[in-house]
């Protein structure tokens, strides 16, 4: 695999994980937080523009690929 696969867009993350908030987990800080393994806080300041991680925003890719629709 290239390089370009494992590229991630933070903006593509955060329009993802609000997506999966409010399609998937009810509009629920909180179970979006137990989904991602991740403190409430943490999602709340990403959802707020707040800078997210590498790793997290492959996490949130991963997860809008398999419960969100195209």
């Amino acid at each position: 695999m290239n390089q370009d696969e494992f590229t991630v867009d933070e903006t593509e993350s955060r329009e993802h994980l609000q997506r999966l908030k409010t399609e998937v987990f009810e509009s629920d800080d909180e179970k979006v937080a137990i989904a991602m393994g991740r403190p409430v806080e943490e999602i709340t300041d990403w959802l707020g523009g707040g800078e997210i991680d590498e790793d997290a925003q492959m996490k949130i890719n991963g997860i809008a690929k398999e419960r969100l629709p195209e």
